[in-house]
């Protein structure tokens, strides 16, 4: 029996499948001949890289612009269509996408009968038994038109789908209203997935548990039942990614300098089952946090390096798992030549912690940090302060990680205060590293916000405008689809309003960072001894000062998040003789300057201090 595994459009190019990896892995094992078909590419060089890498990266997903393009190969192009999406869906003021920006979308509309005649006679689809599409983003479409074209031409090879687009109702929707669709897998399919290929080879007619299947007429569920948990993390095979580097080789050896190999430490997340954040959609109906032992990890990165070379990881976990600082991080740490990583933190890290993050080579992480205002924080139930995110923001660009963070609101019970409060701050951060995204709060499926919505302050959810778009269907069955919705609150407009300032700012932020023209706010050794503060930032008047001992005592006190009381002791202890009124009057003149910022109950230094100065004031110590 022969498998044959889809990647479709608009799947990232710089790296393989993932899931892909995982199950084509898993199938050779049991005997299966296997080929993974990494479509992707394939349109990657029809359409472009630029106009390939702005569905990835620009276009926003709540328009679905991708899925929108090849949902009028799959229904026939309609006369009006085109407009019609434009003023519903990307004309809308918050969602939408400005009409400069909607050439690729236009051209990939043009272009997808085309690059699918192209896909389906890559090869002869009757030589498999079965082909597999995985769907995450916007593949859903793409890989329907494909699976479809396969099933008019060769009836019998069976056809299923998974992925994050298919996971718990929303597969039921696809399964019923697509009918040549034989299977779907509703969840995790590790270990399901390569028994249904096994019972159909065997002439088996059991469906595993975790798939919708068809029985006369009828779309049924072989339900996963809880005493079956899921699959062991450290059972699983590393990913086969050969077919991806095969293809890089031959048609496409430009993706090589950009690549990203995706590997996977842990699934679920650890914060998620104490404290669902209101806004995360991710997980779905498997949150719980199941980790790799630390010496698994060690060993599929080492497999994987043998395989293909040093490229850098990225590990697809929701959060790192704290118990890695124990083990894991410290045994990459003391390697001599160390793979560079991405990996998903939470941002209550201490210092050290971020240190031995970069030691072990972790280059790049997503820091955990959607706000700075300790209100939004509570209603979004993170368990930080905006002083925890500051601080950590400022360890990482010291100690060399690059932090991607976003700015999100629009929270129906955050204080419209935190608006002005959060704006001030932003401009005293000027010489750090800016937010990738400022928006208002996306509405995913499976977040609480959506799931208790009435609860958390939501008037009124609907499927994004998009929805209606791409699937012809009624309202109802949308509402079991759709993974993004649209909302209303009592304070929309006012949130809309207030948050314009925010991405005005943040804008003009980035544009400086983009240039390397932010500047820096920053504590540098002097040259006749001593240390000066730069302040370079780009909203302010550029000065400098040699420090006083103080001034220095005071920045060391307020490096971590720390209340004022215990900042004023820790410099007079450290400070000596410095009279408590000097020390007052320079805490004030450090926090109106905003050099040092007070969160809430908490100051934290927003300067950038060097080893050096840590060092000095060790050894003064001592």
């Amino acid at each position: 029996m022969r498998v044959a595994l889809v990647v479709m459009p608009l799947a990232a190019v710089h790296r393989p499948s993932l899931a892909a990896g995982l199950l084509q892995a898993s199938v050779k094992a049991r005997g299966f001949e296997c080929d993974t078909k990494y479509f992707n590419v394939t349109l990657w060089k029809m359409l472009g890289a630029e106009a390939y890498r702005f569905f990835c990266q620009e276009a926003p997903m709540t328009a679905l612009a991708g899925e929108w393009a090849f949902a009028q190969a799959f229904h026939g192009r309609r006369e009006g269509a085109r407009e019609a999406y434009a003023r519903e869906v990307l004309d809308h003021p918050v969602w939408g996408l400005p009409s400069a920006s909607r050439a690729p979308v236009w051209a990939l509309e043009e272009l997808a009968p085309a690059f699918l005649r192209v896909a389906f006679e890559s090869c002869d689809w009757g030589q498999y038994e079965l082909v597999g599409f995985t769907s995450t983003f916007e593949q859903t479409m793409p890989s329907l038109c494909l699976a479809r074209m396969i099933r008019e031409r060769y009836p019998r090879v069976k056809l299923v789908a998974g992925g994050a687009n298919f996971e718990a109702g929303m597969g039921r929707q696809y399964m019923e209203r697509f009918e040549f669709l034989d299977y779907v897998a509703t969840g995790e399919a590790d270990v399901s997935f390569p028994q249904l290929c096994e019972n159909l080879r065997e002439g088996r007619d059991e469906v595993p548990p975790g798939f919708l299947y068809r029985e006369g007429g009828a779309v049924r569920e072989s339900p996963r039942r809880k005493e079956q948990g899921y699959a062991s993390l450290d059972a699983l095979p590393t990913p086969d990614y050969e077919d991806f580097f095969r293809l890089v080789r031959t048609s496409a050896p430009e993706l090589a300098a950009g690549m990203w190999l995706p590997l996977e430490a842990s699934r679920g997340c650890w914060w998620g089952e104490h404290s669902h954040c209101t806004f995360c959609g991710l997980n779905g109906e498997a949150m719980t946090f199941r980790r790799k032992s630390w010496r698994r990890v060690v060993n599929e990165l080492e497999e994987v390096g043998r395989r293909h070379g040093a490229a850098p990881v990225q590990y697809a976990d929701n959060i790192l798992a704290m118990d890695y600082f124990k083990d894991l991080l410290p045994h990459w740490a003391a390697q001599p030549e160390r793979t560079e990583k991405f990996f998903e933190i939470k941002s209550n890290l201490k210092r050290r912690q971020v240190r031995l993050l970069r030691e072990a080579g972790i280059t790049c992480v997503q820091a955990g940090v959607e706000t700075l205002a300790d209100g939004t924080l509570k209603v979004m139930r993170k368990g930080v302060s905006g002083a925890q995110n500051v601080a950590l923001l400022r360890w990482c660009q010291e100690l060399g990680v690059d932090s991607l963070w976003n700015v999100i609101y629009g929270f129906p019970r955050e204080d419209p205060e935190d608006y002005a409060r959060t704006l001030a701050l932003l401009q005293k951060l000027a010489h750090l590293r800016p937010p990738d995204i400022c928006s208002p709060i996306r509405m995913d499926r499976f977040s609480p916000n959506h799931t208790s919505w009435r609860e958390q302050g939501f008037t009124r959810i609907r499927p994004m405008p998009a929805y209606r778009h791409v699937f012809p269907f009624p309202e109802e069955t949308l509402h079991e689809l759709a993974y993004y919705f649209d909302y209303e609150h009592p304070r929309w407009d006012e949130v809309l309003e207030r948050g314009a300032a925010l991405q005005s700012f943040i804008s003009q932020w980035q544009e400086r960072h983009r240039r390397r023209a932010n500047g820096e706010l920053a504590v540098k050794p002097h040259w006749q001894g001593g240390f000066v503060l730069i302040d370079s930032r780009f909203n302010v008047t550029p000065a400098s000062e040699r420090l006083a001992e103080a001034t220095v005592a005071l920045l060391l006190a307020c490096d971590a998040p720390t209340s004022r009381e215990q900042a004023l002791r820790t410099a007079a202890e450290a400070s000596g003789a410095t009279a408590p009124e000097v020390l007052e009057r320079e805490l004030a003149r450090l926090l109106d300057r905003g050099i040092i910022a007070s969160l809430g109950s908490l100051l934290v230094t927003l300067a950038m201090l060097p080893d050096g100065l840590r060092m000095e004031r060790l050894a003064r110590a001592h």
